[in-house]
């Protein structure tokens, strides 16, 4: 255990945020709370196993991380502080922080662990258990001392070594002046930024950011006519947050104090929220919009919001149209257009029709993938003025440097940018746009508050009269003839609006996944990447159905009849964009995605993880003025029009990193497992050898059509080279043209007409047997009751399939599978197997076809494993892999409950996972490690010490990569007397055979007299 004081306790755990399935969150839960009873029990080894399989469950979880992390303290501490570094780097806590700042000082490492420190204090309140490490650390580090603020808001300092008068003394700035006197907790909570050094050496924290120890996080919402939401604060989560309800016209609001911890989720990392709620017997008879802000008087997400605006707007339009049709008498002349109303809700219908343009560059909508009608040459815009570029600003000073820097670096003649300062606090944002209002291009205006990204739109939108407009956030970056391209969309047709660039996060124009889950680029990488989509897209728009605000041009026109950003309703922003897009649509004006521009995008700088919140809020808020709009973008999403542009930008980029290097084919089924570790070590031979490895996988669009998916084998970021076969079968060979050789791994799920491309390829192809696929439709020679098969007359086979199906989706029959088959192996230039027992099965299906024997690996460069022997007088048996029926689940749980049921000295430890892990564990006698990484295989299996490893497979394994992983441990293995295993076994020695047909308990007697231990 670790002996530094300031070790932090276990991270708390109000709300669950696992990244995996639900059911990975709730044994990951399980697991955890087993992992913190263990520690508090003082059973530490216990305890990192169990911490240890729930990080394996939910690696992204931070909560489970941290507890990991500190636990292995002391015991593994080289890990902790890897983990550790990787979880403060991405999370910025001072959670995080305080205990790397222990591991490092645990592992000799003072300087890096004071480095820790300063940013545990500057990202939290100085909890009073970090006193003693932090002046440890200074000490040790040759640091004067530590510097923090207390969680009641009060000054927390210790020096060491405050020295002589002069130079050495205590000297402390309160924004910029220095004070006399140790400042109290008032003056505290109304500076910005504190200062604490000895002469000229700083105090571990300082500077300390006051405000951002303060800040408030949260999100509101309208509920039922008052305000419901969330807030907390992450440097000082253990106090309740005091919020300010205040209207925004003016006079009295009130305060409230959030104190009841709540479960939300996506409320940051390690989050302690609060509830808020505010009834409306408390807004009643006093007029909205409301703001809710923390103590800072900055406004929580969704802030300013008036929950009664839905209530009058439907009183106002009842009363109208009670006006319109009085219940007396005849309809009364009462024009429409004279009602005054508030915005209506307005329901969302198809698109206007396109109107007759010059040369129209739109192309209609159609099916994913379907062939593409021609293409018009794209027009001549008509004449029109300069556009400026509005890039509203807040915070993120890095971001907005580089984005300001890209769009002067492209700016054309005659366009101006209007920065529009959205009330950042950041001295460095200052500093940055008084650099920048230097140049004659540039205007800068400032709000005096934060706004939110619709009123700073509206403020830069009001500083361009009689232009084209482009709102740019200030987290993107633009290539070359970026604004030239979209204006020439623009106006390429009188009625369009608005254009949207393809970009990396962009909602529907995400690209090259349509996720919006894809890297970031570099500016490099995105001149390249727009270079590329203008030569693949040189001469065409798509219509859509709302832009996307990351880059909107706007067409002044448009911005005419329109009108503004409504910053009445979207608060800080999400979905502004989409309501102006689906008021013009109102009026007859449409959108376009231009495909030959890409704007990079880092998205969400603006709010984190909270603006998750944010955006759901802001999606309910947008079918609610226009209903239907979501059913528009599922559809939209369906017809996917966008389709062909993208491809044909994979196609360019496929193409552009081709070089010269031979191409080498590599066709495989898309499960994982060991056939996936093969094509990754092969794809890296065939790198390291000069050749261009290409990797064709089975997928389905979005119609549930059967293609094929091409990719590099390595990056994997080609998601859009999708290809129907045979209808695009043509094409597919077009882009496989320059293939020199190809390996076939696997046909499982690929189409049929995958023969057919190969042949068209025209060159030799080697297969490669990694399952018996080729002859059997369960794959793997395990029948519907489970077994090994025996691989029974044709007659057998197909009566399996008639009474329990097969595992290939295609239907073909087993004679016909067989003779495919063999024609297209007696075709091979090479059949290649792993085992001579692999070889011999193949033969007595196939006579006549030559096969090649080439073990995936050396057996005899791996070090005899050492005889098993028990560990504590028990036998521990290690099982490795993802264990499902084929690998033995039901010989693993049948084993354990005999086992446990006989009180045998006799465990199991799974390294990997199952098919249903809680049946196995229930039984006491077996614990699952969770998943793994290939390169952590040895190691964990190592870490179980075990006595002898175990290979429960059922079916006649081509080669098993688990009986490697067990040698390559220092384990000896018991299998089953079939396949490539049972070979390997009886040819190194390495282990021990058993029949087939023993029974649990006769398996379970074998495995201890391995060890040594007497039978049962």
């Amino acid at each position: 255990m670790n002996p530094v004081a300031g070790r932090p306790a276990p991270a708390p755990a109000p709300a669950w945020t696992g990244l995996g399935s639900v059911d990975a969150e709730a044994l990951a839960r399980a697991a955890r709370d087993r992992g913190i009873a263990a520690l508090a029990g003082r059973n530490l080894a216990e305890a990192l196993r169990w911490l240890d399989r729930a990080h394996r469950l939910v690696p992204r979880d931070p909560n489970v991380a941290l507890t990991l992390g500190s636990a292995l303290i002391g015991e593994d501490t080289a890990r902790a502080v890897t983990l550790l570094t990787e979880l403060a780097a991405e999370l910025r806590i001072r959670e995080a922080w305080q205990a790397l700042a222990t591991a490092q000082m645990v592992a000799g490492d003072p300087v890096a662990g004071a480095a820790s420190m300063a940013e545990a204090l500057r990202h939290g309140v100085a909890a009073p258990e970090m006193a003693a490490l932090a002046t440890e650390l200074a000490r040790r580090a040759g640091a004067p001392g530590w510097v923090g603020i207390t969680a009641e808001g009060a000054l927390a300092l210790e020096t060491i070594d405050p020295g002589d008068a002069g130079a050495g003394r205590l000297v402390l700035r309160l924004d910029g002046r220095v004070l006399r006197d140790r400042p109290g907790v008032a003056p505290l909570l109304k500076g910005s930024r504190l200062e604490a050094a000895v002469g000229a050496r700083p105090l571990l924290g300082s500077p300390l950011d006051l405000r951002a120890l303060r800040r408030v996080v949260g999100c509101v919402a309208e509920r039922d006519g008052g305000i419901e939401g969330w807030a907390w604060v992450p440097a000082n989560p253990s106090r309740p947050v005091a919020l300010t309800v205040r209207p925004a016209g003016g006079g009295r609001g009130f305060t409230i104090l959030a104190e009841e911890e709540i479960v939300v989720a996506d409320a940051g990392p390690l989050a302690r929220p609060r509830a808020v709620r505010i009834d409306a017997a408390q807004l009643r008879g006093r007029p909205g919009p409301w703001h809710v802000t923390g103590p800072e008087g900055r406004d929580l997400l969704g802030s300013p919001l008036d929950p009664t605006a839905a209530a009058r707007a439907a009183t106002a339009a009842a009363a109208a149209l009670a006006r319109f049709y009085p219940a007396g008498g005849g309809r009364t002349a009462v024009a429409a257009a004279s009602i005054a109303l508030p915005p209506p809700a307005l329901p969302v219908g198809d698109p206007p029709p396109p109107e007759p343009a010059r040369a129209p560059t739109a192309q209609p909508a159609r099916a994913p993938m379907a062939p593409e009608p021609a293409r018009a040459p794209m027009a001549r815009p008509a004449p029109h003025g300069p556009a400026d570029v509005v890039v509203p600003v807040h915070g993120k000073p890095r971001l907005v440097e580089a984005c300001l820097d890209s769009v002067l670096s492209t700016l054309p003649d005659g366009s101006r940018v209007v920065v529009v300062d959205d009330g950042s606090e950041d001295p460095a944002i200052d500093a940055l746009l008084v650099r920048f209002a230097a140049d004659p291009r540039v205007q800068v205006i400032r709000l005096a508050h934060n706004r939110g990204f619709p009123a700073a739109a509206n403020a830069g939108i009001a500083a361009c009269p009689g232009r084209d407009v482009v709102l740019l956030n200030s987290d993107t970056l633009v290539p070359p003839h970026w604004l030239e391209r979209l204006a020439a969309a623009v106006h390429a047709a009188p009625m369009i609006g608005s254009a949207t660039p393809l970009s990396n996060d962009a909602s529907i124009l995400s690209y090259p996944a349509t996720t919006g889950r894809n890297p970031v680029p570099d500016l490099a990488a995105t001149r390249r990447l727009s270079a590329l989509a203008a030569r693949a897209n040189p001469d065409g728009a798509v219509d859509i159905p709302v832009g996307v605000g990351f880059c909107f041009y706007i067409r002044r026109a448009c911005l005419d009849a329109v009108g503004g950003f409504r910053d009445d309703v979207f608060a800080q922003g999400y979905g502004e964009e989409n309501d102006f897009c689906l008021r013009a649509r109102h009026l007859g004006w449409r959108h376009v995605a231009v495909t030959n521009v890409f704007v990079a995008h880092h998205s969400g700088a603006s709010f984190g993880g909270p603006g998750r919140h944010l955006q759901r809020r802001n999606q309910d808020l947008l079918e609610r003025l226009h209903p239907g709009y979501g059913a528009l973008i599922q559809r939209f999403g369906a017809a996917d029009p966008l389709a062909p542009a993208r491809r044909r930008l994979d196609v360019a980029r496929w193409r552009a990193a081709a070089g010269k290097a031979e191409g080498v084919l590599l066709v495989t089924h898309a499960e994982g497992g060991g056939v996936e570790r093969r094509i990754t070590a092969a794809c890296a031979a065939h790198r390291a050898a000069g050749r261009r490895p290409i990797v064709l996988r089975p997928t389905r669009l979005a119609d549930d059509t059967p293609a094929v998916l091409v990719s590099d084998g390595q990056e994997d970021d080609f998601p859009n080279l999708r290809y129907r076969l045979p209808a695009e079968a043509a094409e597919l060979a077009r882009l496989l043209r320059g293939v020199q050789s190809v390996e076939v791994h696997h046909l499982l799920d690929h189409p049929p007409a995958i023969y057919d491309l190969l042949a068209r390829i025209g060159v030799p192809w080697d297969v490669h047997v990694h399952d018996y696929a080729w002859f059997c439709p369960q794959l793997a020679l395990v029948d519907g009751t489970r077994r090994y098969c025996g691989e029974p007359a044709l007659a057998g086979c197909e009566a399996c399939v008639a009474d329990h199906g097969a595992l290939m989706r295609e239907p073909i029959a087993v004679p016909a599978l067989r003779a495919r088959s063999e024609a297209f192996l007696r075709a091979a230039r090479a059949v290649i197997v792993p085992s001579q027992d692999v070889a011999a099965r193949m033969r007595r299906h196939f006579r006549g076809v030559r096969m090649r024997v080439v073990p995936h690996g050396e057996d005899a460069a791996i070090a005899r494993p050492a005889a098993p022997a028990p560990r504590d007088g028990r036998c521990r048996v290690c099982v490795v892999g993802a264990v499902g029926v084929h690998k033995g689940y039901d010989v693993l749980l049948a084993c354990a409950r005999d086992a446990a049921a006989r009180r045998l000295p006799l465990d199991f430890v799974l390294v990997g996972t199952s098919i249903d892990d809680q049946r196995l564990m229930a039984t006491g006698r077996v614990f699952v490690t969770g998943g793994f990484t290939p390169g952590e295989a040895v190691p964990l299996i190592r870490a179980q010490r075990a006595s002898i490893g175990f290979v429960p497979s059922i079916w006649p394994e081509t080669w098993c990569l688990a009986l490697t992983e067990l040698w390559e441990a220092g384990l000896q293995a018991a299998a089953f007397d079939l396949g490539t295993p049972a070979e390997r076994i009886r040819r190194t020695g390495f282990g021990t055979l058993l029949p087939l047909s023993l029974p649990p308990s006769a398996i379970n007697a074998a495995l201890l007299g391995a060890c040594g231990l007497a039978r049962p």
